[in-house]
């Protein structure tokens, strides 16, 4: 036999068992996050919600903050990687250089010429001094061209990030355009945690005057050591049920079940190995399972209607932010929404019908982002266009997810939604310091008003408030002494 014949039946097993052994890693490493274990969206919907002993209340989500903060930005681009297949997500953990931004062009998709470039530390120049500018002047800095709604960046190859480049990239832009005066906004600051912290602070206040003392915490999902500090002082109290309950109208994997839920589980688990104490844990429903969470936006759309004229055209596109839904097909998401999505849809086109002197109405769901990677709803700028097109006098737009103005509604949903429009500068910085009135946008576009209708801040919140105290309410009205109350005021009665 030819000796090229043997090495090749001598090397056939090893390669089959190469192949085989590649796949299985392929498979291990690429189980749906959704379907990992502990699956704890399982847990929700078959868990014991009566509580026992002393209770705790745990609300952890992400929050952006309303000052740069480096910890938080570096491990959100982290988030992501959770649902993009291994070993895709390796490739984009790698250092390939210091990314940069130019302080004032820093939404360009090709190259330019730039005037100061800042890293993520917030530096305009090499650790060696040399200013970055004169870096790229000498060639040693590339610009990396982008497609779509992800600007591009500049690229110093010669000098490690000391992280993913990924992560850096982000922090560099959030420092030039997010929280940078003047930039993205007037002022720089981020209205997302200040109300957050407001709302939440609210809804204890109620639950503690109803059932009194009820040690609660929130956290930002994202910050470890605050988080898990967080969780220590809580139990530390004595604490024998942790309810969770993030402040989120509906949950998702993504954002709770693989993310605020877990780390707090874990968090949860390390205290009871070092303490010798098991503590019960319950997650609180979802607020979108209250129809009162619904009156938010649709308050703010009614005051929005009774300033149309009489007889005005108007199309309503209630918004979600939106996911690459075909890439995440068990997201809880999709379970958990449609009641919610489908009675504010009923409820708009109600009002719409009975409450205003209107011509022609229309009611349609859009996302936000992704909407390129499905087909589950449109892309929330192709139903602006289309009202357009279609003559409608108003196109009226509210983000039935959102109560608070964040990154993806001023900036990262603004420059996709808003695609095309005359008068829409990514440059523009946006006036926005008073927090407790919603943040509007108005654009005519070739006929068509289209207004972007802001967020339930201030006064508007109410409901929110109310959907959040049903939701723990729901769970520490089972408690024994509750049930005892309940039951002597039925007998007084």
């Amino acid at each position: 036999m030819k000796l090229w014949k043997k090495l090749a039946l001598g090397g056939g097993g090893v390669l089959i068992a190469l192949i085989v052994a590649a796949v299985v890693l392929y498979r291990i490493n690429n189980v749906p996050p959704e379907l990992q274990e502990p699956n704890l969206f399982a847990y929700y919907k078959s868990q014991d919600t009566v509580p026992e002993g002393k209770v705790g209340v745990y609300a952890s989500l992400m929050l952006m903050p309303e000052t740069y903060d480096e910890e938080l930005y570096y491990n959100v681009f982290f988030k992501p990687l959770t649902i993009i297949p291994w070993p895709i997500r390796e490739f984009l953990k790698a250092d390939n250089g210091t990314p940069l931004y130019d302080e004032k062009r820093f939404f360009e998709f090709e190259e330019f010429e730039p005037t100061r470039l800042i890293d993520h530390r917030g530096e305009d120049r090499d650790v060696d001094g040399v200013p970055y500018v004169e870096k790229y002047k000498a060639g040693e800095i590339e610009f990396v061209e982008r497609t779509g709604y992800t600007p591009g960046y500049f690229l110093y190859p010669g000098r490690d990030a000391g992280m993913p480049t990924g992560a850096a990239e982000l922090m560099a832009k959030a420092r030039v355009y997010y929280h940078a005066e003047n930039a993205g906004l007037v002022d720089g600051r981020v209205p997302h945690e200040t109300a957050a912290r407001a709302l939440v602070a609210d809804a204890m206040a109620r639950i503690q005057a109803r059932y009194g003392d009820v040690p609660w915490r929130l956290v930002n999902a994202e910050l470890d050591d605050a988080a898990r500090k967080a969780m220590h002082s809580l139990l530390d109290e004595g604490v024998d049920t942790v309810i969770f309950a993030p402040p989120r109208l509906i949950y998702s994997h993504y954002e709770e079940f693989n993310s605020s839920f877990r780390k707090g589980l874990e968090l949860i688990d390390e205290w009871e190995a070092e303490n010798g104490k098991d503590i019960k844990v319950i997650i609180a429903p979802q607020w979108a399972d209250f129809d009162v969470a619904r009156d938010a936006y649709l308050n703010m759309l009614r005051e929005r209607l009774a300033t149309l004229p009489a007889g005005s055209s108007v199309k309503v596109v209630a918004s979600i932010h939106g996911m690459p839904w075909d890439v995440v097909p068990n997201e809880a998401w999709l379970e958990l929404s449609p009641p919610y999505r489908e009675k504010i849809v009923a409820d708009a086109q109600a009002i719409l019908e009975t409450e205003f002197n209107l011509g022609r109405t229309e009611v349609v769901v859009t996302q936000d982002h992704f909407a390129e990677m499905s087909d589950l709803f449109p892309s929330t700028n192709e139903a602006f266009w289309s009202g357009i097109r279609d003559g409608y006098d108003y196109v009226i737009n509210f983000p039935m997810e959102f109560y608070a103005e964040t990154t993806d509604t001023l900036f990262a949903h603004a420059v996709v939604n808003f695609e095309g429009f005359d008068d829409y500068d990514v440059y523009e910085p946006i006036e926005y310091t008073n927090w407790d009135e919603p943040f509007t946008r108005t654009f005519v576009q070739d006929g068509t008003t289209v207004i972007y209708n802001g967020v339930p801040v201030g006064r508007y919140r109410a409901p929110l408030v109310e959907a959040y105290v049903q939701s723990i309410g729901a769970i520490l009205s089972q408690r024994e002494d509750e049930r005892m109350v309940d039951a002597a005021e039925r007998a007084a009665d």
